[in-house]
């Protein structure tokens, strides 16, 4: 039997964290096209003076979209450690159970949603993480032990805009406060405690970024504390520091050259490589790797899996921790982390025991990572390699390259010849014979299948290969055109290297860090000046997000016309 307590507690929550879907779908999604609600407290949070992409009237229609934009399972985590401190396990957060699609980014804001699936989660994960709370942040448990009331107040003015990046207004304040108080007669301090925490965690204004800015001629310029917080999500994936936040409560952000150097303040800090390295796990789709169906011959145990994107993120963050490092390093670099759990998938050894040690692979065998095991396990099928599936991946995700659907009447006979023997074949044979002999699938396989000829030096989990079904000698050589380029290759290392020195790729990966982290793809004319950036910078990560961040469509959105 739920005590009163607790059915308090849990309509509290309900109400709050609903408050926040009014007009959305059956699903409770966010709406993609722009929120249409203002979550309490968001509508002047700092005033805007000289905001860079402001006064100027022709410059709305150049402008990205507004979204209310769910936090990342990263940028929750960050936020309330942030917040709280040092006080939970991985285990007290919420599963979010957002999609992983398959081709696109995981921080698209239609995809970041609270619905009926992750929403039991997220009461249960702010229930502990509250209670955690209430044993070890100090302003909360030293409150607890107190013999006054004041003491919660501190407890709000403290954790409440941490969690809310931004002052909380008066109303909303004296909402909790009040409340609390009316908890006093039938709940203990440590409940009344847990109550404020969890009513916090809760809120929309926690959950949410938002981009409901003020408007200034067609646009929509973001509030201080809304630039704040797309400065340090972009940055660091984490809320603003206190230097940030003196800075936005003093409205000095929309200085330009304030802004600039904050930036390059930040670019030195080492979240800026945490950022990165969770860019490239979604671009490449890595975290895939958990739910991806292989067969246990394969030896890809949970062990292993986690052995790998764990070493992934390690080879990212040294990346992006080296001075001049550019977007385009990942896909060169040959020096892996791996530890005993993953060293069977690079063919090397390493000391036992689970500690991760930095091997230099063999040129001749291994490329950047795109090489690496945990990318080829993730794009390849349950027990081969995948031919179509990496090339789709490779035109769609690294090449930009948008295929269409499938024909609807594709016929399942194959006119394959008598003499063909699957087991003397190579994959490559096997596929080019069948894909030849249905005429439908011909002229969209011309394109597909070199794309994922190029991989065929590597099996299904990763393991670097010559020979296939016993003895069968690979052919991993092709030629991909790419428009007016056209990339030769021999086998799967120089396949990477054309690949990844191409115009095609560098374009693509700039297109989708710029839409990762605006959270929307950059306006044509604006894509056009960050591509340029991009290119003079010959892709030094912290001139483009120097050249992102000064960018009109970082600071200001469209201003949607009145229905």
């Amino acid at each position: 039997m739920l005590s009163e307590r607790t059915v308090t507690k849990g309509r509290i929550f309900v109400a709050l964290l609903f408050a926040a879907f009014t007009g959305c779908d059956g699903e409770l999604a966010i709406n993609a096209d722009g929120p249409s609600i203002t979550p309490p407290g968001t509508q002047n949070p700092g005033q805007n003076n000289n905001t860079p992409g402001s006064n100027n009237p022709n410059l709305g229609s150049e402008l990205t979209e507004s979204h209310l934009r769910r936090l990342t399972p990263v940028q929750f985590e960050n936020t309330v450690r942030h917040a709280l401190g040092d006080v939970f396990e991985a285990e007290d957060l919420p599963s979010f159970g957002d999609d992983i699609p398959t081709i696109g980014l995981n921080n698209n804001p239609s995809i970041l949603r609270i619905n009926t699936v992750n929403i039991d989660s997220l009461y249960a994960s702010m229930q502990r993480l509250a209670q955690a709370a209430v044993q070890g942040t100090p302003v909360v448990s030293e409150c607890v032990e107190a013999s006054n009331d004041t003491c919660f107040a501190e407890v709000v003015d403290e954790i409440g805009p941490k969690l809310w990046r931004r002052p909380l207004q008066s109303e909303e304040r004296d909402d909790l406060l009040n409340t609390r108080a009316e908890l006093a007669n039938v709940a203990s301090r440590a409940e009344q405690a847990e109550f404020l925490i969890h009513a916090l965690l809760a809120s929309p204004n926690t959950l949410f970024r938002t981009e409901l800015g003020e408007v200034d001629g067609e646009a929509r310029v973001l509030t201080q504390f809304e630039l704040a917080s797309a400065l340090s999500y972009t940055l660091w994936n984490a809320p603003p520091d206190q230097e940030l936040w003196e800075l936005a409560a003093n409205n000095q952000l929309g200085d330009s050259e304030i802004l600039r150097a904050q930036t390059t303040r930040m670019l030195e800090d080492p979240r800026v490589a945490d950022a990165l390295a969770e860019f490239f796990v979604d671009y490449l789709k890595l975290e895939a790797i958990f739910t991806k169906t292989k067969e246990a011959s394969l030896g890809l145990t949970p062990e292993a899996r986690e052995a790998l994107v764990e070493g992934v993120r390690r080879d990212l963050r040294q990346i992006f921790s080296q001075p001049n490092a550019t977007l385009l390093d990942p896909f060169s670099v040959n020096n892996f982390h791996v530890n005993e759990y993953g060293a069977t998938f690079f063919g090397v050894p390493v000391t036992q025991g689970g500690e991760y040690e930095v091997v230099a692979m063999d040129p001749s065998e291994r490329r950047g990572i795109l090489s690496h095991p945990a990318f080829l396990s993730v794009h390849s099928g349950e027990g081969d390699t995948g031919i179509v599936k990496r090339g789709v991946f490779t035109l769609e995700q690294l090449l930009c390259i948008h295929l269409g659907a499938p024909p609807a009447d594709i016929s399942e006979s194959e006119d394959v010849p008598e003499d063909f023997d699957d087991a003397t074949a190579t994959s490559r044979e096997v596929l080019t014979v069948r894909h030849s002999s249905q005429p439908e699938c011909v002229s969209c396989h011309r394109i597909i299948d070199p794309a994922g000829f190029g991989y065929e030096n590597w099996d299904g989990v990763g393991r670097y290969r010559e020979v296939e079904k016993g003895n069968v000698v690979i052919d991993a050589s092709g030629e991909l055109a790419m428009g007016q380029e056209v990339l030769t290759y021999t086998n799967s290392v120089t396949f990477l290297e054309s690949l990844t020195g191409s115009e095609a790729l560098r374009s693509c990966i700039a297109d989708n860090f710029f839409t990762y982290a605006l959270g929307d793809a950059p306006k044509l004319s604006e894509r056009e000046a960050l591509y340029q950036a991009f290119a003079e910078a010959d892709g030094d990560i912290h001139a483009v997000l120097e050249a992102l961040v000064l960018s009109p469509s970082f600071s200001a959105r469209k201003l949607e016309e009145a229905q």
